[in-house]
């Protein structure tokens, strides 16, 4: 029950930072100079009333602590307003490029922790060997790119053998599809953006696994294993694995925001329609509401992973529940 109950404090802090995050967006997003309708008045077409009118019809003419309390208002009721841009109210539209998000970041995550995982345990086992050494040049070379070279490179890649799509979802006759050929197509444009967020996660999961593996083969339980004559695949199954687990799930939750922020580079330059190609049409287009939104939408998710990390750590490392009924007293 205290474990529950810490569990549950740590979700409302986070919820809180969630709120603070969306409401710093609003406010230093009114900020910026003009809004929505201001490209208007240099179309020679339509009149500075109109363009007026509009602004008032969206309470866009209102002081910037009338628009706030609007939304905060609104947002109690899950109202996170009306996107300008697409013409619908922010809610479908946000959840809609999160799912769609989620098809990039959630097999990018998974493959990135599980390969990460893998590769580091091996390195630490086998740190002198030629593996090792092949493992840190490759890890160090991964984390040199960042995500838009990746994402340029696979594009010229694609372009070039034609083996990839360029970009979108799904090919032009995705609907006449059946429900196995649907899915492989799917995958066929999964498959670049999907690698290149998966590179940079696998590389930091191996270096980071790789110190915790060594670390946890020097620790007292692991000698005394190996003084009572244990077998290396009881030793590293019972004594080393799972403590050195601890610090990769440390870390996953917190991951999350490097995932997003990685596959709002990677939509636009694949024309994926998740988060990040809504969130650029937000920024260059001032569309406000969608702008927070978005940000709500990256902070939900960011809060789910940490609290997701939280709960893992509590059910693999004992000491974490020691302190979490410590704290909840």
């Amino acid at each position: 029950m205290r474990i529950l109950i810490f569990t549950l404090k740590g979700i409302g802090r986070l919820v809180l930072l969630a709120f603070l995050v969306t409401s710093a967006t609003f406010l230093m997003s009114s900020l910026i100079p003009g809004d929505f309708f201001t490209r208007h008045l240099l179309d020679p077409t339509i009149r500075a009333e109109t363009v007026q009118q509009l602004r008032h019809h969206y309470g866009l003419d209102q002081p910037v602590s009338v628009q706030y309390a609007r939304w905060i208002k609104d947002s109690l009721h899950l109202d996170f307003g009306y996107s300008l841009f697409y013409q619908r109210a922010v809610v479908p539209v946000v959840v809609d490029a999160m799912i769609k998000t989620l098809w990039i970041a959630f097999p990018a995550l998974v493959l990135g922790l599980l390969g990460g995982i893998v590769l580091g345990t091996l390195h630490g086992i086998r740190p002198n060997r030629f593996e090792g050494h092949a493992l840190d040049v490759l890890s160090t070379l991964a984390l040199s790119f960042p995500t838009l070279v990746l994402g340029l490179g696979a594009l010229i890649l694609a372009s070039r053998t034609h083996w990839f799509p360029l970009g979108s979802m799904s090919s032009t006759d995705a609907l006449q599809l059946s429900g196995w050929q649907w899915l492989l197509d799917r995958m066929h444009h999964l498959a670049l953006p999907v690698a290149c967020l998966m590179v940079p996660i696998l590389a930091s999961i191996e270096r980071i696994q790789c110190a915790a593996t060594r670390t946890c083969s020097q620790e007292p339980w692991v000698r005394a294993a190996r003084a009572r004559g244990l077998s290396a695949r009881t030793i590293f199954f019972r004594h080393l694995l799972r403590p050195s687990l601890n610090s990769v799930l440390a870390v996953s939750g917190p991951m999350l925001g490097s995932v997003l922020s990685g596959s709002l580079v990677l939509e636009v330059i694949f024309s994926w329609p998740g988060l990040g190609r809504i969130t650029y049409d937000a920024v260059f287009n001032n569309d406000l509401h969608l702008l927070v939104g978005c940000a709500a939408a990256s902070t939900v998710l960011l809060v789910f992973g940490n609290a997701a990390a939280d709960l893992l750590l509590l059910v693999f490392e004992p000491r974490t529940r020691t302190m979490a009924q410590g704290g909840a007293r």
